[in-house]
């Protein structure tokens, strides 16, 4: 793991996750390219905001894993195992990995954060939290202290942990869903945005709180109705 601008990285992704961490990244690294599997490039394709795309089963021939480091984009696909399978290949290809943290993030003493994590805007990470590799954490988003979050989760904005959380393998929460103090999530839990967790859970889980009604007043006369009471 390393935020240093003298750091060549390549991203490996080539839609939207990939265009959202290129506005973060390169301000503090030297993003020189994209790579994507061959599949995923248009035929005549060859850039990607600028910058040259190139076929990953060939990355190696470009951008030399002796010069250059790389950091994933993928998103959530497959309960985040596509990610992982991206991390793994390109390991075997040579390729070490640097972490993106935004410079606005909070790091309190003791946290560990492993390579290839994303971690956003206005972030706080409470005392001793771990944070492990491949993971995703978007904006506004609290840690307490003393959480161990598993390699390979998607956590969107707003999400609020608790302190001593434990949240397995490749899980995800949508926007705004919290956990308890002292919870422990299972491995490929899914938490739907909003959804609040204060119980343990198992591996493979859903978790989905009760949509939202439909109030029977419009917002005008519900307003009015409102400022009556």
């Amino acid at each position: 793991m390393g935020v240093s601008k003298a750091d060549k990285i390549v991203i490996y992704g080539n839609g939207a996750m990939a265009k959202v961490l290129y506005s973060y990244a390169r301000t503090c690294f030297d993003v020189c390219g994209f790579t994507v599997d061959d599949c995923c490039i248009k035929e005549g394709e060859s850039e990607f905001c600028s910058l040259p795309l190139v076929r990953f089963s060939k990355v190696q021939e470009q951008f030399d894993p002796k010069e250059y480091k790389m950091i994933s984009s993928v998103g959530f696909i497959d309960m985040n195992e596509l990610r992982e399978k991206k991390y793994d290949e390109a390991k075997a290809k040579g390729y070490d990995f640097v972490s993106y943290i935004d410079k606005s993030v909070k790091i309190h003493d003791g946290v560990v954060i492993e390579e290839n994590c994303i971690i956003l805007d206005f972030v706080s990470i409470h005392p001793n939290s771990i944070i492990k590799k491949g993971t995703f954490i978007s904006s506004n988003v609290n840690l307490g202290h003393d959480c161990t979050i598993g390699a390979y989760n998607w956590i969107n904005a707003g999400i609020s942990m608790a302190g001593c959380c434990n949240v397995g393998k490749g899980s995800f929460f949508g926007v705004n869903a919290a956990l308890a103090n002292g919870v422990n999530i299972g491995e490929r839990n899914f938490i739907a945005a909003g959804t609040v967790v204060n119980k343990g859970t198992k591996d493979d889980e859903v978790y989905i709180s009760e949509p939202s009604q439909l109030f029977r007043l419009s917002s005008k006369k519900f307003l009015k109705f409102a400022n009556l009471i």
